[in-house]
């Protein structure tokens, strides 16, 4: 039986790499645009933890999938979800929250979320589209 280890590693690896440049991108653009001109080091820290745990669960449940597809999607959801509460809920031990941490924390993972899922589920009907072409 062959291992699928070291793929599954370097496809998370990567899919965290363009996430975290991604939203990092994307975080400094609109800081700019309020008139911020710089980014704390704890910050990106913070978003660097928070886009590992979306990917170590996108990875888990890609590969331990349930027969049904939304079914997983949402178990792989609401599992991070309270993962990364949970890391902001620690987090504010070392940092005062600001008022809507909780509320941004989760309109922009929800969003990522449903971007990652409609992402993947375009990646697969390509893929079954082409394994039904070559058949």
């Amino acid at each position: 039986m062959k291992s699928n280890f070291v793929p599954t590693v370097k496809n998370s690896a990567l899919l965290y790499c363009v996430i975290f440049t991604v939203a990092t991108l994307a975080d400094n653009i609109w800081q700019l645009c309020r008139g911020q001109i710089a980014d704390s080091n704890y910050h990106i820290i913070n978003r660097a933890v928070v886009i590992l745990i979306a990917v170590i669960t996108i990875t888990l449940f890609d590969k331990f999938r349930l027969k049904s597809k939304l079914l997983s999607h949402i178990i792989s959801y609401a599992i991070s979800m309270i993962a990364v509460f949970t890391y902001v809920w620690f987090t504010s031990f070392l940092d005062p929250l600001g008022p809507g941490a909780y509320q941004g924390i989760f309109v922009i993972y929800t969003l990522l979320t449903i971007l990652l899922s409609v992402i993947i589920e375009i990646k697969e009907r390509i893929k079954r589209k082409r394994q039904s072409v070559t058949n």
